[in-house]
């Protein structure tokens, strides 16, 4: 999802406790994270996209749990999950520009996804992106939260994810091809080692066995 085109020069104002900043029309992020992209100019190594896709699984859940203890009406709890699961779902990728060098508990990466949230929650409400209504960035799609808390818990989901999705099946993958190798080499004949000495005759097969188990 993309905010309407514009020209490429087209920017909003979009303010904070610290001031206001000029942020690309196209985009959904606000102030806070323009402002992080000023002062952290450095390289182009941004936010693994796994950590993002993990924050809207979390802001998901924040903002059921907050409707659900009263603290967050219904109208806006489900702005929040409609936003929020495009982010978990890959569909607002283009909106998180920021590099890993940020300030330590990752406060720029947290308000960058509650300010996108907000934005696309304000979108989808037919709201003016940037008004902050009826979806505010810190009072709604981070409430009840801090980064301190939020950062290693995405952290934990994006692992978790990647573990299930990328190195199991990779691992999985390894000890298939060594299992082949071991029924390959089961009649191969060589000397076993103990302590880099010579020992009693084992198959290649065999050892390679050891490495599957």
């Amino acid at each position: 999802m993309t905010p309407p085109k514009t020209s490429p020069k087209a920017l909003r104002k979009e303010s904070d406790s610290m001031g206001t900043m000029n942020v690309p029309a196209d985009r959904y992020y606000g102030a806070q994270t323009a402002r992080s992209l000023h002062h952290f100019d450095i390289a182009h190594d941004t936010m693994p996209i796994p950590l993002i896709h993990a924050f809207g699984h979390l802001k998901r859940a924040c903002a059921l749990a907050n409707q659900e203890l009263g603290f967050l009406t219904k109208e806006k709890a489900d702005l929040i999950v409609r936003a929020a699961a495009e982010v978990a779902e890959g569909k607002l990728d283009d909106h998180f520009p920021l590099r890993i060098w940020q300030t330590g508990s990752g406060t720029q990466t947290n308000m960058n996804v509650n300010e996108v949230i907000s934005n696309r929650a304000i979108e989808l409400a037919g709201g003016v992106m940037g008004s902050k209504k009826p979806v505010h960035p810190n009072d709604d799609v981070n409430m009840s939260q801090s980064s301190n808390d939020t950062f290693p818990t995405a952290m934990h989901l994006a692992a978790v994810a990647e573990l299930k999705k990328s190195l199991l099946p990779s691992v999985r993958q390894l000890r298939d091809a060594i299992d082949k190798k071991a029924k390959e080499f089961k009649d191969l004949i060589k000397i076993g080692r103990t302590h880099l000495m010579d020992a009693v005759p084992m198959t290649l097969g065999q050892e390679f066995s050891g490495y599957v188990a």
